[in-house]
């Protein structure tokens, strides 16, 4: 069938037939199974990630954990063990001082208090994901 200016024109059911088929995709016998397969490896992926993302950042935690509590106990450390000829009890008692100096300074307890937010914020994170997978 040709129309004005010498161009062909579909059938309208030809066309109807054709838009039919391309808007319905076809159906494989293993649809179900190619779809669990997929859905494994996608949440396989997400579970290496999170456990990923925990081990980051429990590992940068206790870095830098050390690092606050090691440039400021090193020295007192230090310090203790050249003071060897007092008893434990002395030694005991000027720890605990200079811990309650060390939380009583203000930048220190900000530190001290930031890093036990951080670690209550970490754990509450990783109790929702527990949950989740529950």
């Amino acid at each position: 069938m040709r129309a004005r200016g010498g161009k062909l024109m579909a059938e309208p059911d030809f066309e109807a037939q054709l838009t039919r088929m391309f808007a319905q995709a076809p159906s494989f016998p293993d649809a179900a199974l190619f779809n669990a397969e997929v859905m494994a490896k996608l949440d396989r992926g997400w579970a290496m990630r999170r456990m990923f993302i925990a081990v980051a950042g429990t590992g940068a935690g206790l870095i830098g954990a050390f690092q606050i509590f090691g440039s400021r106990f090193s020295n007192e450390l230090a310090q203790l063990s050249r003071e060897g000829s007092h008893g434990l009890e002395t030694e005991i008692n000027g720890g605990w001082a200079k811990l309650t100096a060390l939380l009583s300074t203000p930048s220190s307890a900000e530190a001290v208090w930031l890093a036990a937010g951080l670690a209550v914020v970490a754990l509450a994170f990783a109790v929702t994901r527990l949950v989740e997978d529950f």
